[in-house]
């Protein structure tokens, strides 16, 4: 590795006018220079040393000048193209005041094209700039220290190892400006906020920590909250692929910019690091290549820009501009949680620390765009370097995890996040142990919020805990309020793991089991045989446990119970009670002995052998435990068919009822409950019988009725006992539970006289029979009059055609005879109401004219009542003279006819319908209105009935 000194100067170009940098040498030391031999070469080239020999002590290695006899000079680059990419990492010439770099001091940290490194300050009252130029294969690994440690040390620090290890070697061959180089300005202490610089002569670099110490940068962000998440999200994003936007920093002082990128350095993995390049200030943003820029009030960047701040960069803005939209990001959220805590983050683990740590690039000298974080190929970085996973230890033992928090997670990091946790259950105490690794703040840790403090083995050794040197300058007191190592918060106790276990199973309870089940072993690991069940029932009930890991626990505790129970069910009922209570204690109810015991109680309670019953229900007393009593009353209320409900029945009504009765509650089957009820209140005596007790009983059902046929099946078991219900009692069933209901349950033939029995045929009594259909157990009889009512109803509402049912109508009368007198009246009701709505041309045709003719008194009383109606007879007086076609078919309808088959009731009926209805009617028409009854008779009937239809109207007249 080669570092090389350069001064500038802004000058002015003599024949173009142009600003440009110009080099200027440094003063050579006379011990430097003495050591170089005549000859010699003017570069200054630094012996090859590993980092931990020279950076990682703090030290500059020592410089040899290249001789003819010894090495080849470094593989410099040319001194104009460094002058070039010195120019754009300043931003000389640039922005608003273009001929200066502005009054206040920069600290820029660039990559370069050829992976070398920049480092820049300007001084001289925004005149002059220093710069330390980084070759070789190992520069990158020597700037993970010098970046930010001389930052954090201020900018001073830069003129101590310029001009301290400057030798002979000049950025140019010009002559030497000694104004330039007293300068006051470049002063060590000329920066506001610089810490303290270390003598010149030393050779040592400035240590971390000072300003930017733990403390410090923990004031930071609390006293910036709101910010910090959303910028360390951005910061992260830029080693992204693609890497995010460039960063913009607006702050009123270079300081503040100074403090954010402390802050990111100290909270990026080690070897992220030195891929971050910045500047503190930059006048053209445009033409800035760092990752961090940051900026001035009076910087050319429009900070209120949408498309700048949504598209182009991203911009935190402490000036009270809006800013970019806050991103948002898990890793970053926690550890801006550690921060704003004053909680040490945690040391980077040893995979992390030994990445290639010349991940970065350098400043693009075409079109000046920002340096990509992941522009290296050979770089190896870590996948998990930002895992949030690796903070889950510290979180927890400050106590600012929850289970929301691991709920976010997902895939592999949720996962490796609960390992985590169960691995904390293990340590003594139940929290993790100090020192962990990429756990807890291990015990050593250097608490500085710099990159030379964190890294992992390519830290400097010999660091206190707030980064300053073993003996060496005084660093800031630290917060009163921030931890420091060995302070460090205790071991995470069981309660706050159990917290955050219940928690994650309330948002996940798959990723909360392996968690649930360490810390059920942890807790059982140290309890002793005898406490073991008590204590195992106390795990079950407190811990989230998942049915998988209940299984487990039971598997490893509760096996040895479970046989014990085993065996002692062959033996009497009283020796079972011991070893049911220990497999329960220990929650074995996964093996086969607790379920043949619930099995056998349950059996023995239904027995109807009273001894059995007995010792069933002392075996649940001495055992008293409540859980087990409501298992076996559950299988006893749900095991077995229809007929064990008469079991049930007597077994609440047996000396055992007091017991059962006092062990119900609302959750117990609903069965059991019926038959308590049903012994209760239908027993010997007064008690209540048929619907009295099944409403009775359906005053326990939720909503106070029934519902499903489960249980109406249960209800008529228990209420009727293989009975039928009384005839007077079928309607009250049938609106009350519903005949679809009492079909589906299988009961609808046990009903069946609503139909063929009814006090009378209304639309109830048809909807019965319609809903009655669809029950299977009907005989041919019953569902023939089903169908008779049925169809009934259709024709008189006009559902059906009358012609086209009228055989289905007499087979129906075949099939459902002897029909009760209700049913028959009934019957023949609506069928009239058919007839009279019918359409007179149709009652004139066959088959309805044969089967009116041959009609009893069922169909003709109510035909002959609906037509002789005031409202009907005022309706076809006003309607039949203008309708020659009806009158037509009423008089043949109605003349005196001696056709066989004619019943003696349809001809009376007939006879007075034609006087009492058509007469009238035909007396008041005129010529032409006969005239057209005539022809329409004649058409359809022909001459001979004309010639009737005449003789019957003068004989009418006549009369």
């Amino acid at each position: 590795m080669a570092i090389r000194h350069l001064n500038y100067r802004l000058d002015e170009e003599p024949v173009t006018g142009a600003v440009r940098l110009v080099p200027v040498p440094v003063p050579p030391d006379p011990e430097a220079a003495a050591a170089v031999p005549e000859g010699g070469s003017t570069r200054a080239r630094a012996s090859a040393s590993e980092p931990d020999s020279g950076g990682a002590s703090g030290a500059v290695p020592a410089q040899a000048s290249g001789s003819e006899s010894g090495g080849e000079p470094g593989p410099w680059a040319d001194d104009a193209e460094v002058a070039e990419w010195v120019a754009l990492a300043v931003g000389a010439g640039r922005g608003r005041g273009a001929d200066g770099l502005g009054r206040e001091a920069r600290f820029s940290f660039s990559r370069l094209p050829d992976g070398a490194s920049l480092l820049c300050r300007t001084g001289g009252a925004g005149r002059g700039v220093r710069a330390i130029h980084l070759t070789g294969a190992d520069a990158a690994h020597f700037a993970e220290e010098w970046p930010v440690t001389l930052l954090a040390a201020g900018a001073g620090a830069l003129d101590s190892v310029t001009d301290t290890d400057a030798g002979t070697g000049t950025g140019g061959d010009v002559d030497p400006d000694p104004d330039f180089n007293s300068d006051p300005d470049f002063n060590s202490g000329s920066e506001p906020g610089s810490g303290s610089a270390l003598d010149s002569g030393t050779g040592e670099l400035p240590v971390p920590g000072g300003t930017f110490g733990t403390a410090e940068l923990t004031r930071f962000a609390r006293a910036h909250e709101p910010r910090v998440a959303p910028f360390l999200a951005d910061v992260r994003r830029l080693f992204d692929d693609p890497a995010g936007r460039q960063l913009v920093v607006a702050e009123e002082s270079p300081d503040t910019v100074a403090r954010w990128i402390a802050l990111a350095c100290a909270s990026l993995p080690p070897a992220y690091v030195p891929s971050l390049t910045f500047t503190t200030r930059a006048a053209d943003p445009g033409r800035a290549p760092q990752h961090i820029v940051g900026i001035g009030p009076d910087a050319d960047f429009d900070r209120f820009d949408s498309a700048t701040l949504d598209h182009l960069y991203r911009v935190h803005d402490g000036l009270d501009g809006p800013g970019s939209p806050p991103a948002t990001d898990i890793w970053a959220t926690w550890t801006a949680r550690l921060w704003i805590a004053g909680v040490p983050l945690p040391r980077a683990t040893a995979a992390t620390a030994t990445v290639a740590a010349d991940k970065g690039a350098a400043p693009d000298t075409r079109d000046g765009t920002a340096d990509s974080a992941d522009s290296t190929p050979d770089s190896a970085p870590d996948s998990d370097a930002f895992s949030p996973t690796r903070l889950v230890p510290v979180l927890l033992r400050a106590g600012l995890l929850s289970g929301g928090d691991l709920a976010e997670l997902t895939g592999d990091a949720r996962r490796d996040a609960v390992a985590a946790l169960v691995a904390a259950v293990r340590v003594s105490g139940g929290g993790p142990a100090a020192g962990r690794t990429g756990g807890g703040a291990p015990t050593g840790r250097t608490g500085e919020g710099t990159a030379a403090g964190r890294t992992g083995e390519g830290s400097p050794e010999g660091r206190t805990d707030e980064g300053a040197p073993t003996g060496g300058t005084a660093d800031a007191a630290p917060d009163p309020g921030t931890p420091t190592a060995d302070q460090a918060p205790p071991p995470v106790g069981a309660a706050h793991l159990t917290a955050l276990c219940r928690e994650l199973h309330a948002h996940d309870p798959d990723a909360a089991a392996p968690l649930a089940l360490a810390l059920a072993r942890h807790r059982l690991g140290g309890v002793g045989p005898r406490d073991l069940p008590l204590e195992l029932a106390d795990v079950c009930a407190e811990l989230p446990l998942g049915e998988h890991a209940e299984r487990a626990l039971r598997a490893e505790y509760g096996g040895d119970a479970d046989e014990a129970l085993w065996r002692a069910l062959r033996e009497p009922p009283e020796a079972w009670v011991e070893p049911l209570r220990l497999a329960l204690a220990v929650a074995a109810d996964g093996g086969r002995g607790i379920d043949a015991a619930m099995k056998r109680l349950a059996r023995a309670l239904r027995a109807s052998d009273g001894t059995d019953r007995e010792q069933a229900a002392h075996v649940l007393d001495a055992v008293d435990y409540a859980p087990l009593t409501r298992r076996v009353l559950k299988l006893l209320g749900s095991d077995g068919g229809i007929g064990r409900l008469d079991l049930l029945r007597d077994l609440a009504a047996s000396p055992q009822g007091d017991w059962l009765r006092r062990n119900l509650d609302d959750h117990s089957p609903q069965p059991l409950r019926l038959a308590v009820a049903a012994a209760q209140w239908g027993g010997p005596g007064a008690g209540l019988r048929g619907v009295d007790l099944f409403g009775r009983l359906a005053e326990i059902l939720p909503g106070r009725r029934v519902s499903d046929a489960a249980t109406l099946r249960q209800m008529w078991r228990l209420v009727w006992r293989g009975t039928e219900p009384a005839p007077a009692d079928l309607p009250w069933l049938a609106r009350t539970c519903t005949v679809p209901l009492l079909v589906q349950a299988g009961l609808g033939r046990h009903i069946t006289g609503v139909v063929t029995a009814p006090d009378r045929v209304d639309q109830e009594t048809v909807a019965f029979a319609r809903d009655l259909l669809h029950e299977r157990g009907l005989n041919r009889r019953q569902r023939a009059t089903a169908h008779l009512l049925v169809l009934a109803q259709d024709l008189a509402d006009r559902r059906r055609a009358l012609p086209q049912s009228v055989h289905r109508l007499q087979a129906l009368h075949v099939d459902a005879a002897p029909l009760a007198v209700t049913v028959r009246r009934g019957v023949g009701d609506l069928v009239a109401l058919s007839l009279v709505r019918a359409e007179a041309p149709q009652l004139a045709r066959p088959p309805v004219f044969d089967y009116l003719i041959s009609s009893g008194p069922e169909l003709l009383g109510p035909y002959r009542q609906l037509m002789l109606d005031e409202r009907r007879r005022d309706q076809l007086d006003r309607d039949l003279p203008l309708q020659p076609e009806d009158i037509s078919a009423y008089y043949y309808l109605w003349r005196p006819t001696r056709r066989p088959g004619t019943s003696l009731d349809w001809r009376q009926v007939a006879q007075e319908l034609l006087r009492e209805i058509l007469a009238p009617v035909v007396a008041r028409l005129d010529e032409r209105r006969l005239g057209e009854v005539a022809t329409v008779i004649a058409n359809r009937q022909g001459e001979a009935r004309v010639r009737e239809w005449n003789a019957w109207r003068h004989g009418f007249h006549a009369g």
